[in-house]
């Protein structure tokens, strides 16, 4: 059984597809148009070559012998009007007392009689005296207007048509069927585009939460075929460098335990020292080697362990923050929102809160939470009082284990992986962290979190 194969959806496809579209929509509105115009696409009965017409079936009629004049009158009557014989004024009484007689121009009736010597009235009227063209939509009850011949045997011939209220000229039903068209080309155009920018939009926005998050999933392949081969090949290069950071990260934890064991064994041999200095340095350095070792090993863990992304109040997480130091004894107030939802790893965000908070508190004072409302993101800002940060040095506390030395110096500080922990969680919500120098003195760090999805 042979399958049948379709053709692949490309990007030419869809441009192709899109003007068929266009061509076909253009079609159906302008067909819609000339069923539904009415009155506006009807040539008016006072035409010059539509008289001429009516003043042929006009002497055909009155060529013809009376018994077979109704049926000629039906059918030869002309386009988008209707032509009937009355032998009598009596059947078209009811014209006169419905109808109000109307004034065409001179030349127009001149034309029409020409030497007959017919006599010629026109009338108009919206009742239902006579049936209105075949040609003539249902939704529309337009005037009509009756042009009355009076042979010359007195037997009248009627043509009956929908008055012209609105007449439009050529250039003007050209002008209707243009904006038709350019109306369905830019209609499907937008819709075409859209449905294209759609999967453009998801694999950029792909592209950004990778660049956040490495451990963000993949995304499908949709779209286009183009657009389906980029998809692969970045989760391809997705897939890469998750295996590489994984392998990285393996590689310093397993680095960072192995180091314990010669830690150990110079702790040991420390203790065959005699000089009571020297084997004091001695350990002082192999405990703060342990120590760093110990932050080191914290720090990957956290980054290999996968925090699932959850909805959470923000501003219930930082008052919770500044109640456990309140417990302390340490006032930190609040400035901002009660309520404030937010789309993100709330365990992760807590460590970067109160790593903030706890500098502030070691190494300064009048400590303060700020949560603001940003129209695209969430500005929160820790700030304090205190010596601050030179200027020189506010992107270099970000580098793993660097300390400052001064206020901040290695006796109160821990082993230098805070900052670095706090801006690659902030990092890794798509979001930064800035630090700067207050006036007046102190430091203010300020994270800006944009809002997911």
């Amino acid at each position: 059984m042979n399958r049948i194969h379709w053709p692949r959806d490309t990007i030419a496809r869809r441009f192709a597809l899109t003007i068929v579209l266009a061509a076909l929509t253009t079609i159906g509105l302008n067909q819609i148009y000339f069923n539904v115009e009415g009155v506006l696409g009807l040539p008016p009965i006072g035409r010059p070559e539509l008289l001429d017409q009516a003043r042929i079936v006009t002497k055909l009629i009155e060529a013809a012998s009376p018994p077979a004049r109704p049926r000629l009158a039906a059918s030869t009557g002309i386009k988008d009007f209707q032509v009937d014989w009355y032998a009598d004024r009596s059947h078209v009484v009811p014209l006169s007392e419905n109808a109000r007689e109307v004034t065409f121009s001179p030349e127009a009736i001149q034309r029409f009689r020409g030497d007959t010597k017919w006599n010629v009235a026109f009338f108009e009227s919206e009742g239902n005296i006579a049936a209105p063209s075949k040609k003539q939509h249902a939704l529309t009850k337009p005037e009509k207007i009756f042009m009355v011949v009076e042979l010359h045997d007195n037997s009248l011939v009627v043509f009956t048509a929908p008055r012209q209220n609105w007449e439009l000229a050529h250039a003007k039903r050209i002008g209707i069927v243009l904006t038709l068209l350019i109306f369905s080309v830019v209609a499907l155009s937008l819709i075409a585009a859209r449905q294209l920018a759609k999967p453009i939009e998801q694999f950029s926005e792909a592209v950004r939460r990778f660049g956040a998050d490495t451990r963000a999933p993949q995304m499908c392949e949709a779209g286009p075929q183009e657009l389906r081969v980029a998809i692969k090949a970045f989760n391809a290069m997705q897939a890469q460098i998750q295996k590489f950071v994984a392998d990285r990260t393996s590689m310093l934890m397993a680095i960072s335990h192995d180091l314990r064991t010669p830690l150990t064994r110079m702790r040991l041999r420390g203790e065959f020292i005699e000089d009571a200095e020297q084997q004091t340095k001695l350990f002082r350095d192999v405990d703060e080697m342990h120590a760093m070792i110990d932050a080191a090993l914290d720090f990957f863990r956290d980054d290999a362990e996968t925090e699932q992304t959850t909805q959470f109040d923000l501003s219930e997480l930082l008052r919770t923050i500044r109640d456990d130091y309140t417990d302390q004894g340490i006032d930190i107030p609040y400035y901002g929102p009660e309520h404030q939802v937010y789309l993100g790893r709330p365990m992760g965000l807590k460590r970067v809160f109160t790593n903030l908070i706890d500098n502030t508190v070691k190494y300064g004072t009048q400590s303060e939470i700020e949560l603001t409302c940003l129209e695209k993101a969430i500005s929160v800002a820790i700030k304090d009082r205190g010596p601050g940060i030179p200027s020189e040095f506010l992107q270099q506390v970000f580098t793993p284990f660097y300390r400052l030395e001064g206020s901040r110096s290695r006796k109160t500080g821990g082993v230098g992986l805070g900052l670095t922990v706090v801006r690659t969680v902030v990092h890794s919500h798509g979001g930064d962290i800035v630090l700067r120098n207050r006036d007046g003195g102190g430091l203010e760090a300020v994270i800006t979190l944009p809002f997911s999805g």
